[in-house]
């Protein structure tokens, strides 16, 4: 398996492994992947739009490596036994939907008697 990279507006933004490139390619149509690029932010941004192009590139050697060590520290190996969809985000990502129920109410700490 040749580890491939989605990338957006010129960034690499996911890493995850297919058999070719056509392959990489249909990997992109995954419903859960285009979510969670759409969902999930950097810097307070989505990863995308829904509308930006999303292109597949071979990995770099660092990306490459990046994906192989995360996929090593679970367990996981490169044997054909050990087939998992694995993918990894390259830019730092933030799940905004998990702070959606925070119904935290001390935005009113201002210890003024208000």
């Amino acid at each position: 398996m040749t580890v491939y990279v989605a990338e957006i507006s010129g960034r690499g933004i996911v890493a995850f492994d297919a058999a070719n490139q056509d392959e990489a390619v249909a990997r992109l149509s995954d419903r859960a992947l285009r979510r969670d690029l759409h969902v999930l932010q950097n810097q307070g941004r989505s990863l995308w739009d829904g509308v930006a192009e999303i292109s597949v590139r071979g990995a770099l050697p660092e990306e490459a490596e990046t994906w192989h060590a995360s996929r090593a520290m679970v367990g996981r190996s490169d044997e054909p036994g050990d087939r998992e969809d694995w993918r990894i985000f390259l830019v730092p990502v933030v799940d905004p939907s998990r702070f959606a129920d925070d119904d935290d109410d001390d935005d009113d700490d201002r210890g003024d008697g208000d």
